[in-house]
Formats: structure tokens, C-alpha cells, sequence
């Protein structure tokens, strides 16, 4: 199935829509950053269990449905934690990036995402 801009705007409005929230979202995708390529996270992918950065201000009903209206699969659980930022120093002031929030997903057996590399 090919999605078009269009439609996958059409699936994050109703996502937004089911789940409740009323925050002003823009563009597609904009709940997962992008998928985390790690040792323990390519050893999580034979327990069918999919490893991804998302929005920090993100829920996790809204990534659930929207990651089974995307690619049609059922979601079984969804384990969440938020990771510190870095310490950057600028001259003498010490600084940190923004915190993220990294989700692991595991699908009912025999269904798989495709890779989103």
C-alpha cells in the first residue's frame, strides 16, 4: 500500500482525534524521530520488539494508534522512558541538550514493521 502526504495527514488528524488530545500538530510523523540502531535494540528485534525515539510531549495511546493505522499491525505493549540531555559547555557556562523520550514496542506474533531506513 503506498500512503500519500495526504492520507497519512488524514490518519495523525484522526489519531489526535481519537486519543482526546487538542494539542496543534504539524506535519506527518512528527510523533516518532526515528528508530534507534543499537546492540540491545537489534537484539530486541527477534522478540518482535521495535525500539524508536519519539516527541517528548507525546502520549502513548497517540503513538499506538498511530503506529497501528500506519502499518496495520496490533500493538501488545508499550514500555517508555525518558533519557537526560547531554552537558554542552559554551565558554564558561554549562548548558545540556533537550531531553528525548524513547519507546519500545512489541507486536502480537506474526506481524513485523518494515525497515524505515
Amino acid at each position: 500500500m503506498v500512503y500519500s502526504y495526504q492520507n497519512i495527514c488524514t490518519v495523525r488528524t484522526k489519531i489526535l482525534i481519537d486519543t482526546g488530545t487538542h494539542r496543534e500538530e504539524n506535519g506527518f510523523m512528527d510523533g516518532i524521530k526515528y528508530i534507534v540502531l543499537t546492540d540491545k535494540s537489534i537484539l530486541l528485534l527477534g522478540n518482535n520488539q521495535y525500539t524508536s525515539n519519539v516527541e517528548s510531549g507525546s502520549t502513548r495511546t497517540e503513538i499506538k494508534h498511530w503506529i497501528e493505522l500506519f502499518f496495520g499491525v496490533k500493538v501488545i505493549a508499550m514500555n517508555s522512558h525518558r533519557l537526560p540531555g547531554k552537558g554542552r559547555r559554551m565558554g564558561p557556562i554549562m548548558g545540556h541538550t533537550m531531553h528525548y523520550k524513547r519507546m519500545i514496542i512489541t507486536l502480537q506474533p506474526g506481524y513485523s514493521i518494515p525497515p524505515l531506513i
